[in-house]
């Protein structure tokens, strides 16, 4: 715990500093007033406005009425539809209004700053390698002039680290990476290099050991696939017109999944009013419950299952990356270990809306280590289709689907003693290029529930040996709503493995069994 508080004083610390290398700003104001205003209501008819039939008679028609406006009952309605009219009664505060507002906050929005960009991320690096030496003791981290000069010399070659520090770490690293720079105003394309940059300057610069070619793939696939997805949850989290323990929880929450987005929001009064939170579709929830498998014994599950559709808001030609993704995330816990995690995320990079649908080029990120299904990552690029349907009956029909290029890793089914990748920690794993294909599809009624499926089919090659490796999962859940805000489902996976390496082959399934409560928001 001691470990951690020091860790995250000296990145907020650290990172502060780049206020020295602020870009300009632009100011805007968002105005709060609850007071009644004086306002005016225009209904202007496209035809020019014209007499009435009677203009002498027109002087006897206008009276006050008592209340504050005008009565014209014996103008002809087209008239009266096309005169302005005047009135004193209290109105929506959010019409225009001649009051002075209660209370004007401003508000900063950074243009593009590639050195702040650059300078942050820089900081981010440095602070987690000063934690590694000075505070956990690594020996890679004992580094000098003459390291950083080798490794600029001796060029990139394979690390066989841990699975989880290569699968997960440095590709959630890369998302960090990726995410100071979109918070700096940087495009999709620019923090994508971004992540690059972090990543060899961490690589060369900051460790003794030579540097990683498989690091800096991860890093920078990680941060373009993975960072997108953190970062509009990290806008999601963020309010800035919420105050006093809801603020605190929100920016807490920030921080805990995407460091770098929350350190922005982390500037401000901590009670203090601002913006108001931009409208986004989404829909979230939260599963838990009891998940085991045929022959085992039951345990407890946690996930969070989020689909964002801001997509659906825009034209047919502004359909921007990430405009539509979809994040599934589950803990499985027995005898107080964590023993199943999983985290599937597929979002759009660029495509084209039809109708209400999405056809283009997705995203990857999905990391799988548990009893059930042993080990399996992908990182990757491909085309994808999603379609989202509602009909006035209330009935609706959701499908997404994605063939993709990937970069993965997976636990050995044959030969775990040589797996290569992860020997130095008795951690074997193979990785290496490979495909995945997945799909999904959920039908059902509002208010009342639905039936949903899917598909996934992952391969592996071994870029050390002629292993191959299949993991199919297949999905069926049941959901049953109680009320608006919760659901009952019942769920069955089956974990299907092949596997081959020169002339051996190997054969295995599991299936596993699901029973949630689920709170949607």
């Amino acid at each position: 715990m001691k470990k951690t508080v020091i860790t995250i004083a000296l990145i907020i610390s650290l990172i502060s500093f780049s206020n020295l290398f602020a870009a300009e700003t632009d100011e805007t104001f968002f105005i709060s007033s609850n007071y009644l205003k004086l306002s005016f209501d225009y209904n202007i008819d496209s035809d020019p406005l014209s007499p009435p039939d009677d203009l002498d008679k027109s002087k006897d028609i206008l009276e006050p009425n008592g209340n504050g406006s005008f009565s014209s009952e014996n103008y002809p309605q087209k008239q009266k539809d096309s005169t302005p009219q005047f009135s004193l009664a209290a109105i929506d505060p959010a019409t225009f209004s001649l009051k002075i507002p209660s209370q004007i906050v401003p508000i900063l929005s950074n243009k593009k700053s590639y050195s702040r960009a650059a300078f942050e991320i820089t900081s981010l690096n440095v602070t987690v390698w000063f934690f590694n030496k000075f505070i956990d003791h690594q020996p890679w981290a004992n580094i000098s002039l003459d390291s950083m000069s080798r490794n600029l010399r001796s060029g990139f070659a394979y690390d066989i680290d841990t699975y989880r520090t290569n699968k997960f770490g440095h590709p959630y690293h890369g998302a960090i990476h990726y995410s100071i720079g979109r918070a700096n105003g940087l495009n999709v394309l620019e923090s994508t290099i971004s992540s690059a940059f972090g990543s060899y300057t961490w690589e060369v610069f900051l460790e003794s050991i030579r540097p990683s070619s498989n690091d800096l793939i991860l890093n920078t696939l990680g941060g373009a696939t993975l960072g997108e997805v953190l970062f509009k949850i990290g806008d999601l989290l963020l309010d800035e017109s919420s105050s006093g323990f809801e603020r605190i929880f929100r920016k807490s929450l920030a921080f805990i999944l995407n460091p770098a987005y929350a350190i922005k929001a982390l500037s401000g009064e901590a009670f203090g009013a601002g913006n108001p939170q931009h409208k986004h579709l989404y829909d979230l929830s939260i599963p838990f419950g009891a998940y085991t498998a045929s022959n085992g014994k039951p345990r407890f599950l946690i996930a969070a299952n989020l689909e964002y559709k801001d997509f659906l808001k825009k034209d047919f030609s502004r359909i921007g990356p990430y405009d539509w993704f979809s994040l599934d995330f589950s803990l499985g816990i027995h005898e107080s270990h964590i023993r199943h995690r999983e985290i599937f995320t597929t979002g759009i990079i660029a495509g084209k809306r039809i109708k209400n649908g999405l056809a283009g080029l997705f995203g990857v990120y999905d990391y799988i280590e548990s009893d059930f299904a042993g080990r399996m990552t992908a990182v990757g690029l491909g085309p994808g289709l999603v379609t989202i349907y509602v009909s006035d009956s209330n009935l609706f029909f959701n499908s997404s689907g994605v063939l993709s290029l990937i970069y993965g890793g997976s636990s050995p089914s044959i030969d775990s003693e040589n797996g290569h990748f992860g020997m130095k920690v008795n951690d074997p794993y193979y990785s290496g290029p490979g495909m995945l294909g997945k799909v999904k599809l959920e039908f059902g009624k509002k208010d009342f529930g639905s039936i949903e499926t899917g598909f996934s089919q992952y391969w592996v090659h071994s870029i050390y040996t002629d292993a191959d490796e299949f993991l199919t999962i297949l999905s069926l859940n049941i959901k049953y709503d109680l009320s608006a805000k919760s659901q009952i489902s019942l769920g069955y996976d089956y974990y299907l493995r092949h596997a081959s390496l020169q002339e051996r082959y190997y054969t295995g399934a599991k299936p596993a069994f699901r029973a949630l409560y689920i709170y949607k928001f």
